[in-house]
């Protein structure tokens, strides 16, 4: 990982909150996991880290509220990813579609079919990019983009998960559980950056039901946990 990114995470600030009863015990069961579970978890706080990092660039917000997320059952709720996504994918359809058209002529049977696709494509991405334009930073936002980050990756002792808090108001987050323990030292654990738009870590039973205590320091992924497999 970028010495860069490394830098940037020691100079974070720390928390205004100290390492709670759940933090501390959080530490007692990473420390006990096997070795190739801890360098993984480590590698995928980096990763988590330099996703945060940039989609902040790339202009996401903090903590944002919207009525966005408010399912609609004819035009279903998508996470930002998807959106730019399904943008990316109209614009190549589009250029495809233009490139097909140039090759061919007036005279084509499919001429007249093509133009009319390319017509359609086009408004399909008008649309799509006035979805778009809505304030990115919302959870939904982040959980997506960082559950999607990780699982790319297919990590082998840990089970990722979507997952939305119990407790009210709404707020989902990224779950990651152990996967290869016999039981007696299973952990699970959230990545939720929304609030304060950094790479912040609960323990998942007081994230769950908001409760204090649960935020793992960022010390505890870049100091106790080995770089790579003995």
């Amino acid at each position: 990982m970028r010495a860069a990114l490394l830098a940037l995470l020691l100079a974070l600030p720390a928390s205004a909150e100290p390492p709670g009863p759940a933090a501390l015990r959080a530490r007692a069961l990473l420390d006990a996991l096997p070795a190739p579970a801890r360098v993984e978890l480590r590698k995928m706080y980096l990763r988590y880290a330099d996703a945060v990092a940039r989609r902040l660039d790339e202009g996401w917000k903090a903590g944002v509220l919207t009525e966005a997320v408010i399912e609609d059952i004819h035009v279903p709720f998508q996470p930002a990813r998807l959106l730019e996504e399904s943008l990316k994918n109209r614009r190549k359809e589009i250029a495809d579609l233009e490139a097909a058209l140039a090759k061919s002529g007036p005279e084509r049977p499919d001429y007249g079919k093509t133009l009319r696709k390319i017509k359609d494509t086009k408004a399909s991405l008008a649309k799509l990019v006035a979805k778009s334009s809505r304030e990115k930073g919302i959870c939904r936002d982040w959980s997506d983009a960082i559950w999607w980050e990780l699982t790319s990756r297919n990590p082998s002792h840990w089970i990722l998960e979507d997952r939305r808090r119990q407790a009210r108001p709404f707020h989902t987050g990224v779950l990651l559980c152990s996967s290869d323990t016999d039981g007696s030292h299973d952990i699970c654990l959230v990545f939720d950056p929304w609030e304060e738009g950094r790479a912040d870590a609960f323990v998942f039973d007081t994230w769950d039901v908001r409760m204090q205590g649960g935020r793992i320091p960022a010390d505890y992924f870049l100091h106790g946990l080995p770089e790579k497999e003995p």
